[in-house]
């Protein structure tokens, strides 16, 4: 059974949209910045005009507000409500519910208990951590008891290991719950670890890749060339140091990372953590390099480049007007630098290095 059903929705940012989410499915949109992702959960929220038409649950949701629309939100902002504690935005998120004020806020402990913060439903989300108040935006929008779970970039503003675990939070929460659940991102591996199937977006048309019920991994790792991608670097040498980090010798670079406790042979860097300018970047001197850009390739919102440094290609992300801002182009020496807190530290099976190297083929 679908759970979700439109045909043909277009706004000035969708062109005519097809999509059946089934009851139960994990369902991954990604693509670049601009290609109206965030558009797309607000047309199936009831937050956003448009021509075509929304089915959930087998209801048309012509004329539906969205608070009757059984659909929990967690926006990229988040947005909870700071004059109230956690405990009294779920209790708001309840408020159309059939509860009594006691079962309300039982129930709020037990959403709280849910995403593992059951001890801060006093507290105020100016107080909480950014892992914190995702899981808190979580806890809200389940509030409501949705059938549809939307879910925009709900990593983006967090560092990578409060990532790591709020993915095995989504994935945990999915399974128990048995939501449908639509996730937008732009992160290649979140996408793979996430969904069920995945569909790419790119200025405002859908297309579907993968099949339901394949496992992740068995995706098309390449894919079209606008999706961030996750540079995967042998570690030639590598030296725990007591204090937290490694120190790990990639790609002919000295680099530290997070020590995790655990064994790794390379490491991930998502494009969009690298960041590069004309002049040298401010701030901490370490994790930084000079390279040379060798390939160019861009949408309207998006420039992907790849970066030859000690004879390795990095792939590196950002929007076309900061590229448009420095006036580079193909054969400049450029200043880089990947910040400690995005750098990821894993193990990666030969298939997916072999796969990421594709990747870098099919942008040059």
């Amino acid at each position: 059974m679908s759970e979700i059903q439109l045909t043909a929705v277009s706004t000035p940012f969708l062109r005519s949209v097809d999509l059946t989410v089934h009851h139960g499915e994990s369902f991954v949109i990604v693509g670049p910045s601009g290609a109206g992702k965030t558009t797309l959960l607000r047309v199936i929220a009831g937050l956003a005009p448009h021509t075509g038409q929304v089915w959930l649950g087998g209801r048309s949701m012509e004329g539906v507000p969205p608070y009757l629309r059984r659909v929990g939100y967690v926006s990229q902002d988040l947005h909870l409500f700071p004059h109230l504690t956690f405990e009294g935005n779920l209790v708001l998120a309840m408020e159309r519910l059939p509860l009594t004020k006691g079962e309300k806020r039982a129930k709020a402990r037990e959403l709280a208990g849910l995403v593992g913060i059951g001890g801060l439903l006093g507290r105020r989300p100016s107080t909480l951590s950014g892992g914190e108040k995702q899981r808190a935006a979580i806890a809200r929008a389940l509030a409501s008891a949705p059938c549809v779970l939307l879910l925009d970039e709900p990593f983006s503003k967090v560092d990578f290991r409060t990532a790591l675990r709020l993915r095995n939070e989504i994935k945990r929460l999915h399974k128990q719950l048995e939501l449908t659940t639509i996730l937008v991102t732009h992160d290649m591996a979140e996408a793979r670890e996430l969904g069920d199937r995945l569909a790419v977006m790119q200025l405002g048309s859908l297309q579907l890749h993968g099949a339901s019920g394949s496992s992740p991994g068995s995706r098309d790792r390449g894919g079209p060339w606008f999706l961030e991608r996750e540079n995967v670097l042998a570690c030639s040498g590598k030296r725990r140091l007591g204090n937290g980090l490694v120190e790990v010798v990639c790609a002919g670079l000295t680099l530290f990372v997070p020590d995790e406790g655990r064994d790794f042979s390379h490491i991930t860097v998502p494009s969009s953590k690298i960041r590069f300018d004309r002049i040298p970047p401010g701030g901490s001197p370490i994790n930084r390099f000079q390279g040379t850009i060798t390939a160019v390739a861009s949408t309207d919102v998006t420039v992907q480049v790849v970066i030859e440094v000690n004879r390795e290609s990095l792939v590196a992300e950002l929007a076309s007007d900061r590229w448009h801002e420095m006036g580079l182009a193909e054969g400049d020496l450029i200043h880089g630098l990947i910040r400690l807190q995005d750098m990821d530290s894993c193990r990666c099976e030969d298939a997916e290095i072999n796969g990421q190297t594709a990747l870098r083929r099919d942008l040059v």
